[in-house]
């Protein structure tokens, strides 16, 4: 049974990731409108490498500490990241904000199975039906008309893949090593790799040089969906699952929607509000039932003491 102590921390994780949800899936809409301007390994490379610095200055005590084997995890994770930013950068060229943010969800579906296959360990069968449900509405939510998906929404799927490595990898370091020092070399990772990219394939001339909307949409992306976001994940994964954090995070899809219905004009349709309908049943189902489960063991714990026969 989980110790009110841990149920609280572990309340308190998940809160801070439904804020992380909402930065993200406002992030679609900005980065959508920045890439009209200002091209996207080049907008990453200075989104991630100014949060980099920016967390270097802070932690900089933190990091010269630091030993060798966190840096290494550090940029392991990182690779996952760099990876998953590549195809969700230039998938959202091809596709809407909305739809972008919905296939990036669908790690919530990937996470348990890749968790299971390398850990051995099952996540439990709600775990299971509330991300199968999930990924049913988060595909409803981004098919066309055809029921397939196009370019961009191709590119974006293999980017949940590599999110959802990126998650099991957090997962599994962040047990034994420092999270702050993880969450900066990742970041670090991601923004060099980025600038490597954008050195070889988008124009130098004018790299730094864009409109103060442009610089204001970076500030917003470092502050909010870099520096705040993958902090509080890295140290909130810490005290819940990554099964859990997955689904939270898959509101990120729902916020991603809503933004873009609001900022991006948007057409929402019948099927894509019954697939938003089936991700936060998937949610609930997953979030809800530990919660009812541990209630239940209490509440027969008391009648086993006061003589009463418990209710099954």
């Amino acid at each position: 049974m989980i110790e009110p102590t841990d149920r609280k921390k572990m309340v308190m994780a998940d809160i801070s990731l439904v804020f992380v949800a909402l930065f993200w899936g406002s992030n679609f809409v900005i980065m959508k409108h920045a890439f009209e301007v200002i091209q996207p390994f080049t907008y990453l490379g200075i989104r991630f490498s100014l949060a980099a610095a920016l967390l270097a200055i802070i932690f900089w005590k933190r990091l010269i500490k630091a030993p060798l084997g966190d840096y290494r995890a550090g940029c392991i994770i990182g690779i996952f990241l760099f990876t998953g930013y590549v195809f969700q950068t230039v998938g959202l060229l091809y596709t809407t904000p909305a739809n972008s943010g919905f296939i990036t969800g669908t790690a919530v579906v990937i996470v348990p199975f890749l968790y299971f296959i390398i850990t051995k360990r099952s996540p439990g069968w709600w775990a299971f039906i509330g991300g199968g449900l999930a990924a049913i509405g988060l595909y409803l939510m981004s098919a066309n008309e055809s029921m397939g998906l196009g370019f961009g929404d191709g590119l974006t799927l293999v980017g949940a893949f590599l999110f959802a490595g990126h998650l099991i990898a957090i997962a599994i370091y962040v047990k034994q090593r420092d999270p702050i020092v993880l969450a900066v070399t990742q970041i670090a990772v991601t923004g060099l790799a980025s600038f490597i990219v954008a050195l070889v394939i988008e124009p130098t001339s004018g790299m730094f040089s864009h409109p103060m909307i442009i610089w204001g949409a970076i500030l917003y992306a470092v502050i909010f969906c870099t520096i705040g976001a993958f902090v509080t994940q890295t140290i909130a994964q810490r005290y819940t699952s990554p099964t859990h954090a997955v689904l939270i995070l898959s509101t990120e899809a729902i916020f991603a929607g809503l933004f873009s219905f609001l900022f991006w004009s948007e057409v929402f349709t019948a099927q894509k509000v019954s697939g938003a309908a089936l991700i936060l049943a998937g949610i609930l189902i997953t979030e809800l039932r530990p919660v009812l489960a541990s209630k239940l063991a209490a509440y027969r714990a008391s009648a086993t003491r006061r003589g009463i026969p418990p209710i099954d």
